[in-house]
């Protein structure tokens, strides 16, 4: 063999080890360090979605993701007809273009969370022609929309974290699921090993292992970072419907939530999304709660429509008002004399108000009793300035309040709160107006003349109780105490989660264990999801000319790569 042959033949020895070398550190890699998985479903929305098509509202501009999970999906096409048929509640897509936008009922419109108009699913995106389909829902014949459905994020997973660190309450953790254990699931982790668990009024109470009566169970607060991360929005007023005032075709007119307190409703100039105040006494905005406001609902399950569907004393524990918000606004003061502002925030039995003027910060909390504000906790700060713009928040969760200056927290004050308190709250409701469905207060007040911008509020997570005919798991009067090795986890979006309050079976390979319903075994930890390296991506083209290229999102959609909290 000549030399030259033998300089080839080595180089490409050398190259094949090389190639056998990456592979085995990229399984090694893959095996017992960071592994991808894709979410399926939409169960943690909207931290982490599933398959999901995009919308944008064409009256007030909300973009928004609506789940696409496929209930009912194109199934088959013959010489006759095209098919729509049920594939089960909890199926994965498995095309992008099969599965109907109205999955709800035929015909039905998606719901704007922001103005509630009534979006026709021909003027989504990224739709897609309708097909005359036989649809097995109504039995007839008739055009059914179709939108181009995004997978859901793709997501990297720590393996084997939990075999060096112990889980901390709040991680997003993937774990093989304990009825069938044949897929792997995502939801947070709420109750730790030896804890007891209860869910009143959509919080959750944590009791220390061997504490288990109610007034030992205290509030789970989230961490700061963390409730950052999982405000839903209620209402923002920067996207403003070009139809305010006028009649839709779904027989609604809709008017800005935000009006004028009436005794200063004639000095307050609404323009749009900016509301300006000329009087130089003060005056009072206040946030009006009509349906849906501050319910339990989310765009991506599009569950406003349900909402309206049903009557008021059908909705019971599953669809209630949400009491623990944040209120934001950019407020420019104008008079340099009397310049203050107050924000009020939550239902009757756990309201706050924050007052900002030249003496400094003052929490105030109401009292049902006295039917009025009481101070609680005071800061010595300066005083605002006239002229100059403020971004003001106020957050009222979890029985803990905080108040915020261009994003810096100023004071905060944290109220104990325990399930014996939460329990005697539900005790109290009256049959005519039960506590799930009291409504909160929202209201901004001001000094003097002033501008007020950039209005929104969201609400936070709420963990709805276990329905009729599924377990009642860690339910209200009804804890749940964790063994040694045992783990509870929760979806974000519970009102479509299958989590720990719904689990009805145990793996038979577990019975040994003596697992029982609703809980995660230690065992069946597979790590902690920290980061989304593949969200929905875009397609170079949707033209249908190019077949690949329009069926392949092969361009990252880079900004919504995230960090998972």
């Amino acid at each position: 063999m000549k030399k030259g042959d033998e300089a080839s033949l080595a180089s490409i020895i050398d190259t094949i080890e090389a190639i056998i070398i990456a592979l085995i550190l990229a399984l090694t890699f893959r095996a017992f360090i960071v592994e991808a998985f894709v979410i399926p479903t939409g169960s943690m929305a909207p931290t982490l979605l599933g398959a999901h098509f995009n919308v944008i509202c064409p009256k007030c501009g909300y973009a928004f993701k609506r789940d696409g999970n496929p209930v009912f999906e194109y199934v088959k096409s013959d010489a006759n007809r095209h098919i729509v048929a049920s594939v089960g509640e909890h199926s994965e897509l498995t095309n992008n273009r099969t599965v109907p936008t109205d999955r709800e009922a035929p015909g039905a419109a998606i719901i704007c969370p922001n103005c509630q108009y009534p979006i026709d699913p021909g003027n989504l995106p990224q739709h897609l022609p309708s097909i005359d389909t036989f649809d097995v829902r109504t039995g007839t014949v008739h055009p059914v929309p179709f939108a181009w459905d995004n997978n859901g994020d793709r997501i990297l997973v720590l393996k084997y974290l939990y075999a060096v660190v112990d889980p901390a309450r709040f991680d997003v953790i993937v774990f093989k699921e304990p009825m069938q254990a044949r897929d792997n699931f995502i939801k947070r982790l709420i109750g730790l090993p030896g804890e007891t668990i209860e869910i009143v009024n959509g919080d959750v109470f944590v009791g220390p292992p061997g504490h288990a009566s109610p007034q030992d169970l205290f509030i789970a607060r989230k961490p700061v970072h963390i409730q950052k991360d999982v405000w839903q929005l209620v209402y923002d007023n920067d996207f403003y419907p070009t139809d305010a005032g006028s009649p839709r075709t779904d027989g609604t007119t809709w008017h800005n939530p935000w009006t004028g307190a009436a005794e200063t409703s004639d000095d307050w100039s609404i323009n749009g999304p900016r509301f300006e105040y000329s009087a130089t006494g003060p005056g009072m905005i206040q946030f009006d709660m009509r349906d849906p406001f501050t319910f339990n609902v989310l765009g991506y399950n599009n569950d406003i429509r349900t909402l309206r569907l049903n009557q008021r004393g059908e909705l019971g524990n599953t669809l209630v008002r949400v009491g623990d918000l944040r209120l934001e606004t950019v407020w420019t003061p104008r008079d340099a004399s009397g310049a203050s502002i107050t924000l009020t925030l939550g239902k009757p039995r756990n309201q706050y108000q924050v007052v900002w003027d030249s003496n400094g910060v003052d929490i105030q909390r109401y009292s049902l009793t006295t039917r009025l504000f009481a101070s609680v906790a005071k800061v010595a700060i300066a005083g605002p300035v006239a002229g100059r713009a403020y971004h003001v928040a106020l957050d009222n969760v979890d029985h803990s309040v905080r108040f915020f200056v261009d994003g810096k927290l100023v004071v905060s004050q944290d109220n104990p709160w325990t399930a014996a308190d939460a329990l005697a709250d539900l005790r109290e409701q009256t049959s005519e107006l039960p506590v799930t469905l009291e409504k909160p207060e929202v209201r901004i007040r001001v000094g003097g003349a002033a501008q007020l911008g950039h209005l929104k509020l969201f609400r936070d997570l709420y963990y709805t109780p276990s329905q009729p005919g599924a377990p009642r798991t860690a339910n209200a009067g009804e804890p749940l105490t964790l063994g040694p090795d045992e783990f509870f986890a929760l979806g974000d979006n519970s009102f479509m989660s299958l989590d720990g309050r719904m689990w009805n079976s145990v793996y038979s390979a577990l019975d040994d264990l003596g697992t029982r319903e609703g809980i995660v075994p230690r065992r069946y930890l597979l790590g902690k999801a920290f980061f989304v390296y593949w969200p929905a991506g875009f397609r170079i083209t949707s033209d249908d000319s190019i077949p690949f290229l329009s069926n392949v999102p092969l361009v990252p959609n880079t900004g919504e790569m995230r960090l998972i909290r």
